[in-house]
């Protein structure tokens, strides 16, 4: 193994022993990719180095004596490869994100040794993701003005623009989180003119200007919580939906996981009974149209009726 090798790992094991609070042998020894052996020469190295590590009884790991301020950003050829394949996609959209992430992909590779950066070029080839749908535009200015407000905990007085009644009205907000949901970015909000947490769509909020008033975001709050039950953003009353898919559309259904709460009851026909517990119906109606004729709503009846009048509508169309 040349020298730089070796300083790249201590480089990760001063790292990860950082980061974590303190890291097992075994860890050490894994995220490596060496044996144990390596690991304890490698810690004898650091204490010989003047950065004094000890083994905590207690916790079984390897900690630091002193705040170490070293901070290397270190990547194996896989690692830098798995990065830079799930951004690239995004870093080419018109987001908000995209330029620091053509930054970020620029220092990942100028982190790198030569011999490398040729590696991780080859490895990003073997690997392509794609972003289905195009991410809506949201104007940079009022992105970086609303991360802002988060992260100082500032109210915003905001003109929303509400498509379903197709008006704009002007409110204040505590802003929560800024979330990507399928493609568009959303904010979380409590919203004082409807005193409720609500979901706005970035893209629509035409003005948004940080006042000089302070909020506590709420103790209990976590965006997995609040999208909880949900197919993908839509929040409502919670419904469970019983569905048969014939074999055709059954042997795509029953290889993926679309909700947490599904459960799959195989048929002796080779349809299965898909069954789910979703907030709102909006959502799931759109997915079940998808599949046609090769599914069949059996609960709850009001959504079994409303997909009806759907297939009369489209019957109509096409006649």
């Amino acid at each position: 193994m040349s020298n730089s090798e070796k300083l790249l790992r201590l480089l990760k094991v001063i790292s990860l022993i950082e980061r974590r609070h303190g890291a097992t042998l075994n860890n050490l020894a894994e995220e490596c990719n060496v044996c144990e052996r390596n690991i304890y020469r490698d810690l004898d190295a650091l204490n010989e180095s003047g950065i004094p590590v000890y083994f905590d009884v207690e916790t079984k790991r390897y900690r630091f004596m002193d705040k170490v301020f070293l901070r290397p950003l270190t990547f194996s050829v896989d690692e830098a490869a798995a990065v830079l394949a799930c951004v690239q996609d995004f870093s080419k959209e018109n987001t908000p994100l995209s330029n620091s992430l053509r930054l970020a992909q620029d220092k990942i590779l100028a982190c790198l040794p030569n011999d490398r950066q040729c590696q991780v070029d080859k490895a990003r080839k073997v690997v392509d993701i794609w972003v289905t749908s195009k991410p809506v535009e949201v104007c940079q200015k009022l992105f970086g003005c609303v991360e802002k407000a988060i992260e100082r905990h500032r109210r915003l007085k905001i003109r929303y623009y509400t498509k379903q009644r197709e008006s704009e009205s002007e409110r204040k907000i505590d802003p929560y989180v800024i979330t990507f949901r399928g493609s568009a970015w959303y904010l979380i909000a409590y919203c004082h003119l409807r005193q409720d947490v609500l979901l706005f769509r970035m893209d629509r909020i035409k003005q948004a200007n940080e006042t000089m008033e302070s909020f506590d975001l709420p103790k209990d709050f976590s965006t997995q919580e609040y999208f909880s039950g949900s197919w993908l953003i839509e929040r409502g009353e919670p419904v469970h939906v019983k569905l048969r898919f014939l074999p055709e559309a059954a042997r795509w259904v029953r290889s993926e996981t679309f909700h947490p709460s599904q459960r799959i009851t195989e048929l002796d026909d080779g349809a299965i009974i898909f069954e789910a517990t979703v907030n709102g119906r909006r959502e799931i109606s759109r997915w079940i149209l998808g599949y046609g004729s090769e599914v069949e709503v059996l609960e709850p009846e009001d959504l079994r009726f409303y997909l009806m009048k759907q297939a009369a509508q489209m019957v109509k169309i096409y006649n």
